[in-house]
């Protein structure tokens, strides 16, 4: 017998403004994300004898600036309607699950006055798993949201300084 794996339906988008490494015009520039990765069921898994394999779903939003850049915001959504199901009725083990959205604003020299990351993971009913013979999957809904202002190349000499 073998393993039937689906993948969950989804999509996902990033639209920027002002983005990327060159300076913005006056260091007025703004970088902005918005990711959505919908699903209206999830990924479903019906495991037979065979090991099914791991299944990842994720999301990245990130916004990088070397200089010149005032404001970084993210809006980043993980929404899963049912959420993660697995039936694993044979002996094989079931497979990991990740759901994973990450939120990343990073200035290199500081220069961004405000960084911001509106950040929602959602599943409506959760993960469902039924596996009466075998060992069931681990199972990760993870939303890292990060800020970074000034880390600049490691030399100890970046980052805003105050004049005497």
């Amino acid at each position: 017998m073998g393993a039937l794996t689906i993948g969950g339906a989804g999509s996902a988008g990033a639209a920027d403004n002002d983005s990327g490494t060159k300076p913005a015009p006056g260091g007025a520039g703004s970088q902005k994300n918005h990711c959505d990765t919908n699903s209206t069921i999830g990924p479903i898994r019906i495991v037979g004898l065979a090991p099914a394999g791991d299944i990842t779903t994720e999301t990245n939003c990130l916004n990088y600036s070397e200089s010149g850049v005032l404001e970084q915001s993210n809006r980043c959504r993980h929404t899963s309607t049912i959420g993660s199901i697995t039936i694993n009725p044979g002996l094989a083990p079931a497979g990991d699950i990740t759901s994973r959205t990450n939120c990343i604003n990073y200035s290199k020299t500081g220069g961004a006055l405000l960084q911001t990351n509106k950040c929602d993971t959602r599943s409506t009913i959760g993960d469902i798993t039924i596996s009466p013979l075998a060992p069931g999957p681990k199972v990760t809904q993870e939303t890292n949201c990060v800020n970074m202002s000034g880390a600049g190349d490691g030399d100890g000499k970046s980052g805003k300084r105050s004049g005497r």
